[in-house]
């Protein structure tokens, strides 16, 4: 597909009719429009987008496209039009597509038709111009470019998210890379269980109008092939994902033994950190506990000499004490005018019991010290020995903090030895964690296909039960004789055309992977490889120590990436492919694409740029670039003399821009 040209009216920021007009010739295959941010590139690229597709990605206000000023000028009951035309030649036939949408004003305010209008016509041979019957036209659209690959040829650099985390492709990608025949044609064939398949209908012809038991089978047989299909699909899909999963478990399984002594040095580290996290919070305790007693017992621990000296002075000092442990001259003065004792003996004065009260008056305070001594005495023993008590309590607590400083001083130096052992090693604990998990898909994945697989076996052996019951129901017919051949046809031609179109998918992709790495060594200033899945999912891969492994990507990797399985693509495209089959070749040729591209070398560096600028004009049959003057400068001496068309945008305000 070449793009001759490109119109718009009135189309977002330009106002008025826009023409482009761009380069086919094959030894200058470059457009180049040049434009600073907000001049309108990024406008150019969802002009084709909205033309093919009714999409565009804007963002600012994305529905509406007509331009402001001409909004602006809007009364009620004024209409106008948007439009873009876009003349492409496809398979030798020349289209042009366009699409319009009408804008209406009422009550002050312009609003836009709910829904587009899209036309497709073509030259025929003899120059005049037939257009394409409406219900047609998305089909046209589709056969020219899918809109599954528009992204990758209609490439919005800023905005187009990396071609590695898209949803499955493979369809589109198979129909670029001309395998979309051979696909159709097997699902047109299809299968007994569908009815509106050559198989589905030729079985729904048979006669079996006479016979339940054979309608009975039929539907039995029918049944079961849709099974079978919606089981191969998941097997399919459980294999790729199984040889993803195994693939990443031989990796990981070398990584860890390549890096056991590592993995051993991390796991004796993780135990040390948490022995030490352990000690720490101990010696916390241990610490408070200490100042705890230590705030409560300091004063009679650091008075005990003092408290000895006072107890050694009173222990020498000769001091009568026979009075009664805390008899009072009061109590006694009490007793003798009561007159009687609390024995019940009397007292009055000149018995026994009043002189031996009167003599005891000389021994109580404040008559008598001695009781006074007495008492002091008994207080310092025991404010003593509650003393002994906190300082074996502070002494034990001391020597387990002094313990534990020790062990997480010889804890931090180990610690430290190994972190210099394993510096600049990589984590082998994610990894292992990463291959518990990896052996988990993979047993959860093998369990599933052994019982897909057993489900499948279970039902073909339904279906030859049923076709040999249908079978020798309908034989007498001389009619379903004749279609039960046509169907012995169909489904040989079935299984022809299905491991064909195995091989040669299988020949496509490989192929696909092959010009891509070849690419992108042109491209990229590094060393990795490209690695294409079968859901054309792409990776980069690094090695590192002869093996290959899943690296990190950057912007600037990724993007170059990118590049490269676009360009990828459009080279196969361009390439005459034959594989055999059979006895003779399959052409597998298809129609080469244009590269359709805005801002194409953001995030990308110097030498990146230049090898860019090198490989896209080789590689694809046209180049359209919407660049930034100061990109242009590192691409222009690379790429200038493959440019054909130039332009530039001149922006006279934020709603009106000019084409140049």
């Amino acid at each position: 597909m070449l793009i001759k040209s490109l119109k718009m009216k009135d189309f977002r920021q330009f106002k008025g009719t826009t023409a482009v007009e761009f380069s086919c010739n094959p030894n200058q295959n470059v457009t180049i429009i040049l434009g600073d941010n907000t001049y309108g590139k990024t406008t150019l690229l969802q002009a084709f987008n909205w033309c093919f597709y009714e999409t565009a990605m804007f963002d600012n206000n994305p529905d509406f496209l007509l331009n402001l000023e001409v909004a602006n000028g809007m009364t009620n009951g004024d209409s106008e039009t948007v439009s873009v035309e876009i003349c492409v030649i496809h398979n030798g036939v020349e289209y042009i597509i366009s699409r319009s949408q009408q804008y209406l004003c009422a009550n002050n305010k312009v609003s836009g038709a709910k829904k587009s209008q899209v036309k497709v016509s073509y030259k025929q041979p003899d120059g005049q111009t037939e257009s394409v019957r409406a219900l047609e036209v998305q089909n046209v659209i589709e056969n020219i470019l899918p809109k599954d690959l528009s992204t990758y040829f209609f490439f919005d650099t800023e905005r187009v998210r990396s071609i590695s985390t898209r949803k499955d492709v493979s369809d589109a990608v198979k129909g670029l890379l001309g395998l979309s025949i051979m696909d159709s044609a097997i699902k047109h064939i299809g299968t007994k269980g569908n009815k509106k398949t050559v198989l589905g209908k030729l079985y729904s012809a048979m006669d079996t109008d006479g016979d339940k038991r054979a309608r009975d089978a039929l539907d039995m047989i029918q049944s079961s092939e849709a099974k079978r299909d919606a089981i191969k699909d998941q097997l399919e899909t459980c294999a790729s994902q199984i040889k993803q999963y195994e693939a990443r478990k031989g990796q990981l399984d070398d990584i860890l033994r390549d890096n056991q002594s590592t993995a051993t040095l991390q796991k004796k580290k993780e135990d040390l950190e948490r022995r030490l996290s352990a000690e720490s919070s101990s010696m916390e305790s241990t610490t408070g506990l200490f100042f705890k007693e230590f705030s409560k017992g300091s004063l009679q621990l650091f008075a005990q000499p003092l408290l000895g000296q006072a107890n050694d002075f009173l222990a020498a000092t000769k001091i009568d004490d026979k009075g009664i442990r805390d008899l009072t001259a009061p109590t006694i003065l009490e007793l003798l005018k009561r007159g009687r004792c609390i024995c019940g003996a009397e007292i009055c004065e000149g018995n026994d019991a009043y002189r031996h009260l009167m003599d005891e008056l000389n021994y109580v305070p404040p008559e008598s010290i001695g009781n006074t001594v007495r008492h002091y005495r008994e207080k310092l023993s025991s404010f003593s020995k509650n003393a002994d008590h906190i300082y074996e309590s502070l002494t034990s607590r001391y020597q387990e903090i002094y313990r534990s400083k020790a062990r997480i001083q010889e804890w931090e130096d180990e610690l430290a030895d190994i972190s210099v052992q394993i510096q600049g090693k990589e984590n082998m604990k994610q990894y292992e964690i990463e291959l518990v998990d990896v052996k988990k898909r993979l047993k959860d994945l093998n369990d599933r296909k052994e019982r897909l697989i057993r489900e499948d076996a279970t039902l073909k052996n339904d279906i030859e039960r049923y076709k040999k019951v249908y079978d020798s129901l309908v034989a007498v017919s001389g009619k379903n004789k004749e279609t039960m051949l046509f169907i012995q046809y169909a489904e040989e031609i079935l299984d022809w055309l299905s491991s064909t179109y195995k091989e040669k998918e299988t020949f496509i992709r490989d192929a696909l992977e092959t010009k891509v790495n070849h690419i992108f060594e042109q491209m990229y200033h590094g060393h990795r490889r490209v690695s294409i899945d079968q859901r054309y999912q792409v990776t980069l891969l690094t090695t590192i120590e002869d093996k290959e492994i899943a690296a990190g990507e950057s912007e600037g990797s990724n993007r170059v990436k990118s590049f490269a399985f676009i360009a990828g693509l459009v080279a196969l495209a361009k390439e005459k492919l034959v594989a055999n089959a059979g006895e003779e070749g399959f052409n597998l040729s298809s129609e080469p694409y244009p590269l359709v591209m805005d801002a194409p070398f953001s995030n990308a560096d110097e030498i990146h740029t230049a090898n860019i600028s090198k490989v896209l004009p080789e590689i694809a049959e046209q180049v359209i670039m919407f660049v930034m003057q100061k990109d242009w400068h590192y691409a222009e001496p690379v790429m200038a003399s493959r440019v054909g068309k130039q332009y530039t945008l001149k922006k006279h305000s934020e709603t009106y821009t000019v084409l140049e």
